[in-house]
């Protein structure tokens, strides 16, 4: 059925992120335990450790409200003040995709016009300005 086709997809996605994140962390976290590396060094991977994790909660937030509103197998993905989100096609009509960019905007801060919708099958629709 497409409906587990859209949840492997999803977990997929997810499984990703997290390694991704993971791999991340540990060079992170390797340059902080460097005793070689100078304080501004290990403060700048410290940063980036807090900004990944606050990365990750608002997606999390912003997935979980979306799942709350009847929206499943939607992946949030942040890159600073940019939101990827990835959608099953039947989210793709104005209406759902206006709703789904609300709660990104309202979760994770980032503005609308950074908001980028992708449907999980076929081509990339950038979203549109008025």
């Amino acid at each position: 059925s497409s409906r587990v086709s859209l949840f492997a997809e999803r977990t997929c996605s997810l499984v990703n992120r997290e390694q991704v994140r993971s791999a991340n962390k540990e060079t992170l976290l390797e340059i902080i335990n460097n005793e070689n590396l100078g304080e501004e060094q290990k403060q700048d991977a410290v940063n980036s450790m807090v900004n990944m994790t606050n990365l990750a909660e608002q997606e999390e937030a912003a997935e979980l409200l979306l799942e709350a509103q009847g929206f499943s197998n939607i992946v949030v993905n942040l890159t600073g003040d940019s939101a990827d989100v990835i959608v099953p096609k039947e989210y793709m009509e104005d209406a759902r995709r206006a709703q789904i960019e609300d709660i990104v905007k309202r979760k994770t801060s980032v503005p609308a016009e950074n908001i980028v919708i992708t449907p999980l099958e076929g081509e990339s629709e950038e979203k549109t300005s008025p």
